[in-house]
């Protein structure tokens, strides 16, 4: 059994992934008109607008890690046949899982025509990984995710990439590499906008790569072009136990860790759990970056029960006919994972999309099953879906549940019913008169 203390839960709530990004939870939106602007800066207009934008360029200069030569992750360093994984808590969290697997690995890794110190290049994921022997580890990362992009440019050279695995990253590393940054961004940087100090980091000792200083423990080794091994199966985030595929297998040459080190470590399984309740904070982070491809986009909701990604609902401002399918084309297309939304419901901006009574009137009073729905057919899907017809491609539905307009409908339509406003003012000042604690 091992000695070292196990922490777990760290994000169990909104408002510690809140202070995680390195705020209260009202300022997460704030974060994401941040993280729009380093995507599409708008153009400065005088002075007064540079300096208005002091602060945004102060946290960008954040972004610039600082190289130590000392730090506190290698105070202890196993190399060699000291080399031991099992000696970490690594656990085996569901039942049905093929044996310990690593939940909240940060994972480093850089292209193969690049060098250790180009930080812009390195790309930063969480992907889990299956403990297989002392030394050994299967990598498992999807196709379109960075690391699994590296490793094919490494195969392609014919040669083994080198990969760090920091345990235990402080969580504005950790959330970072979760983020929706620009390409051209680096997570490791921009971790230190979120932590208010730069990003430190240290060159690994067997690997030629540069690692998060701070972190409890760092995982060293080398991950074969060729080798691979069944990886699951494992409870996952969807609530069912992934099928067992290959991924690559990874050689440990070394691991570092401080004196006393901590294990950080999660359970996924069907939501509520620590990615849900992450998902539920970046939903609102993503808001502002989604807003510059459709302006006409009022609220944006990923319900955590549908496993975060795989149903949106959305409300706009509608203006013209076929706009609500135009937006959901627009998602689809927009970000990676929302490639894997298969469901969209795209309301008009006097719906809650975020109240499911509302969801449901406007579905049952604005939408015809042969009009507002749309079809896609063999499209992108995460291969985890089992309802997947094939695996990696299915089907989409998108539900236009707006008023309709113009040429969307032949018919008058029907006038929404509302309080005449001085009557909702008289009833106000009742319930304000005798009831001062109501809705407090």
């Amino acid at each position: 059994m091992s000695k070292i203390p196990v922490i777990a839960n760290l994000f169990g709530t909104t408002d510690r992934v809140a202070a995680g990004l390195g705020l209260v939870p009202e300022k997460v939106p704030m974060l994401g008109e941040f993280l729009a602007a380093l995507r599409a800066p708008a153009p400065v207009d005088g002075m007064r607008d540079a300096l208005s934008r002091w602060p945004m360029l102060k946290a960008a200069l954040a972004t610039r890690p600082k190289i130590t030569n000392r730090a506190p992750v290698q105070e202890v360093r196993l190399e060699g046949k000291d080399v031991d994984l099992t000696a970490l808590p690594v656990q085996t969290c569901w039942p049905g899982d093929a044996g310990p697997l690593i939940t909240w690995p940060v994972v480093l890794s850089r292209p193969f025509d690049s060098k250790p110190d180009d930080l812009a290049r390195y790309n930063t994921g969480v992907y889990r990984a299956q403990v297989i022997g002392r030394n050994r580890l299967i990598m498992r990362w999807l196709a379109h995710r960075g690391g699994a992009a590296h490793h094919r440019g490494w195969m392609k050279a014919g040669q083994k990439m080198p990969v760090a695995i920091a345990l235990g990253a402080d969580p504005a590393t950790l959330l970072s590499a979760a983020l929706p940054l620009p390409e051209n961004l680096s997570e490791l940087g921009f971790s230190g906008v979120l932590r208010g100090v730069r990003t430190q980091l240290v060159a690994a000792k067997t690997v030629p790569l540069l690692v998060p200083a701070e972190a409890e423990i760092i995982l060293e080794g080398w991950v074969s072009p060729t080798e691979t091994a069944p990886e699951g199966p494992f409870g996952d985030h969807t609530g069912y136990y992934n099928s067992v595929e290959p991924f690559p297998l990874m050689e440990v040459t070394a691991i570092t860790h401080r004196r006393d080190p901590l294990y950080l470590s999660t359970y996924t399984g069907r939501p509520p759990d620590e990615p849900s309740i992450i998902g539920q904070v970046f939903n609102d982070l993503t808001l502002p970056v989604i807003r510059q491809a459709i302006p006409e986009m009022r609220d944006l909701w990923l319900p955590p029960a549908a496993c975060s990604y795989r149903m949106a609902v959305i409300s706009i401002d509608k203006r013209y006919p076929g706009q609500a399918k135009r937006v959901m084309m627009s998602l689809w297309g927009m970000l990676t994972q929302f490639s894997y939304t298969k469901l969209i419901v795209v309301v008009d901006d006097d719906i809650d999309p975020r109240n499911w009574d509302d969801i449901a009137w406007a579905l049952a009073t604005r939408m015809d099953p042969a009009r507002d729905v749309t079809i896609l057919d063999r499209t992108p899907m995460d291969y985890l879906d089992f309802a997947s017809p094939l695996e990696g491609l299915a089907g989409k539905m998108g539900i236009d549940a707006t008023t309709k307009i113009g040429a969307e409908t032949s018919r008058e339509w029907g006038r929404v019913m509302e309080t005449a406003p001085d009557d909702a003012h008289f009833a106000a000042d009742l319930v304000g008169k005798y009831f001062p604690d109501f809705g407090q």
